[in-house]
């Protein structure tokens, strides 16, 4: 964990529950897009999403029709042309580029990164990852409830290059905000997420999160003190995605490369025994040929992870994870934990170690990667680049346009 459990929060030092999430997410958001964030925009917010979801799908799968379905008839898309110039063209003409071998995946990976709501007009963020193209888009929509339903009615993009691949990666977080039984906070690691988020993105990597719940997760141990720490507090997409995590059961295994689980306090409830999150991880591994990772106390995610065979993920494997020997067992954290993480990675065959405290540790056993403290986030995420960089393979194709 970022700091001991036992200490408690400072000034600089700030437990962040869920529901301020949500709202310095909205608050951050609107501020980068120059509008007032509403009182409660968190159900019209997600109906925007929803209309985000089917141009994202059915741009990634040829599908005419859902693609369509977002758009207003006369919506007008503004799209690069050239290194600085642009063309207009409609929604017909658009959406007509995806027509071919409907239901196919094209080669086009799509995420959203922020939606602000404001009465009945709303703004929307995606990225679009064209690895034929080594391409990297940024879009910008603009949305018009009518009729009571949310529609497109402008669309622009920027371009950028990316790296040849479009692979993406999941993070789990968990929504536990209170230690059971106490009135300790708990939450996720704040180091953790950003250095994990930062890791990926500067590879080039798409990142998600996922959570038990889904919606807002609470974050613990922000030091405004820090630079890196203060820069991503402001960050809109970064914390746009936190008070937005996917349930498990929105998630599909064979969108992401990678899973890792993140640390704090918080991981320790409602992770590790979440049926739905064993399940997409163990697909991930098995079905996906993916990775599967945890740092810290994110490696309680692990304990529980049993393959097709019946056999623990972790069985004659290395692994660390935060270990007995830094815990605090007398204090009153400690007695709220449900298990200790080393032993039931021991007793699962997992061969445990770790290193001294305050230094990187990491164990990367094939396509099992972990890390002992919030300090080895770096280097988990630096292994999981290398190994599946150099597992990479041809990418798909995708329509020679942007966004």
């Amino acid at each position: 964990m970022s700091n001991p459990l036992s200490t408690p929060a400072t000034a600089a030092v700030i437990p962040l529950p869920a529901r301020l999430i949500r709202a310095a997410a909205i608050a951050c958001f609107a501020l980068l897009c120059g509008a007032p964030a509403h009182a409660d925009p968190v159900a019209e917010g997600r109906a925007v999403a929803a209309v985000i979801e089917d141009y994202l799908h059915g741009s990634s799968y040829n599908q005419h029709d859902r693609l369509t379905r977002a758009f207003h008839p006369d919506a007008r898309l503004y799209l690069s042309q050239g290194t600085d110039g642009m063309r207009e063209v409609g929604i017909a003409e658009y959406a007509g580029w995806f027509e071919k071998n409907p239901g196919q995946f094209n080669g086009r990976t799509g995420r959203l990164l922020g939606v602000e709501v404001d009465g009945t007009i709303a703004t929307a963020k995606a990225e679009i990852v064209v690895s034929k193209d080594k391409a990297r888009f940024v879009d910008l929509f603009l949305l018009k409830k009518l009729g009571g339903q949310w529609q497109i009615i402008s669309k622009t993009a920027t371009r950028e290059s990316a790296p040849p691949h479009d692979r993406q990666v999941v993070l789990v977080v968990s929504n536990a905000d209170t230690m059971p039984g106490t009135r300790l906070s708990a939450g996720n690691s704040f180091s953790e997420l950003i250095h994990a988020y930062a890791g990926f993105r500067e590879a080039g990597y798409g990142v998600q999160f996922v959570s038990p719940e889904g919606g807002a997760v609470p974050l613990a141990y922000i030091d405004t003190r820090n630079p890196e720490h203060k820069a991503m507090i402001y960050n809109g997409d970064f914390l746009w995605a936190l008070a937005n995590t996917r349930r498990p059961d929105e998630v599909n295994a064979a969108d992401y490369a990678a899973l890792m689980y993140i640390g704090g306090s918080a991981a320790m409830y409602g992770v590790a025994e979440n049926r739905g999150l064993q399940a997409l991880a163990v697909r991930i591994y098995e079905q996906q040929g993916g990775i599967v990772s945890a740092v810290c106390h994110g490696s309680a995610g692990l304990v529980n992870l049993t393959l097709s065979d019946g056999s623990p993920l972790v069985g004659g494997k290395r692994v660390t994870g935060y270990p007995d020997a830094f815990e605090d067992r007398n204090a009153a954290y400690y007695a709220t934990f449900p298990f200790s993480i080393e032993q039931r990675l021991r007793a699962g065959k997992g061969q445990f170690h770790h290193g001294a405290r305050g230094t990187s540790h990491v164990e990367a056993d094939g396509r099992l990667i972990t890390g002992m403290n919030w300090e080895s986030t770096r280097g988990v995420v630096t292994a999981i680049v290398q190994r599946l960089e150099a597992g990479s393979g041809a990418a798909g194709s995708a329509p020679d346009s942007d966004g």
